[in-house]
């Protein structure tokens, strides 16, 4: 077993379940309890929660009765939810949804919700109309995780000055906090070690991902295994180190064939854990 001198070491719920063709991220239906078993079977701390927009409200985090199911869970396995992999929809009732997310989180014991920007979703690269949607509908949410003690990490392909940028202007820039996926940012060429270092205490999570160099900037390069892509984790690990970064390392791995979920993930903790290892210890 690891030592607690390196981050806890987690995986993205779905991960551990087969695709059965439902694309790459997924809410494990009714696999969803088994993860927590098979995540403590290969040596993972935590699973973060996913929450879609479809079937938000069938989530178990998402009523009192499952919220009780996940902690029982959390206390005969002892992996733990840290933090809920939350979404943007620039819609009018994203505002309510999100502000829900937050209370279920809070009564969780959950730290994080994060709030991702991709695609048709992205945030424009300076304050546009897009960015005063996104302060809007994230304002009710953001004052109920200031006062729950809740962060809010905002995910976006953006430079780190762009992402303070975003905070700084917010309603209530407290509860905000950024949530660093190492693949999209190396993919995307960003100097990920400078920017781990510039954003210091605002980072609240990091995804652990491989991804190939975008070399159009119109289609997003591909997600590879851990280690066949352009990520420089140690690099990474060491700028995280450097800042004090307190949370878990989540792993977002490439899916390979149904049913190998076990082992592939199991793999991708091994590899973590050896690079981070070296770096904390």
């Amino acid at each position: 077993m690891k030592s607690s001198a390196h981050p806890k070491i987690g995986i993205l719920q779905g991960r551990l379940t087969p695709s059965l063709g439902r694309g790459i991220q997924f809410f494990p239906d009714d696999n969803w309890e088994k993860e927590f078993y098979d995540a403590q079977e290969i040596g993972l701390d935590c699973i973060e929660l996913l929450v879609r927009p479809k079937g938000l409200r069938e989530h178990p985090l998402m009523s009192g009765e499952g919220r009780v199911r996940l902690r029982e869970l959390v206390r005969d396995t002892g992996v733990t939810i840290p933090s809920i992999h939350g979404y943007y929809a620039p819609e009018d009732p994203y505002a309510n949804d999100l502000l829900d997310i937050v209370r279920a989180t809070a009564d969780l014991g959950a730290s994080v919700v994060l709030v991702s920007f991709f695609h048709e979703k992205k945030l424009g690269a300076g304050p546009d109309a897009t960015w005063e949607r996104a302060h809007t509908l994230l304002a009710p949410a953001a004052k109920a995780a200031r006062d729950a003690g809740v962060k809010l990490g905002i995910e976006a392909e953006l430079p780190a000055r762009t992402l303070i940028e975003f905070i700084g202007e917010a309603l209530a820039p407290e509860a905000f906090g950024v949530y660093y996926d190492l693949g999209n940012q190396f993919a995307c060429g960003f100097p990920v070690a400078d920017e781990i270092r510039e954003l210091g205490k605002r980072i609240v999570g990091v995804h652990i991902k491989d991804r190939l160099s975008n070399t159009d900037p119109g289609v997003e390069s591909r997600t590879v295994p851990l280690g066949e892509g352009c990520a420089d984790f140690k690099s990474a690990f060491e700028a995280l180190r450097d800042i004090g970064y307190p949370g878990p390392l989540v792993i977002q791995g490439a899916r390979g064939e149904d049913g190998d979920e076990p082992a592939r993930n199991r793999a991708y903790r091994e590899l973590t854990e050896k690079i981070a290892a070296e770096v904390w210890e």
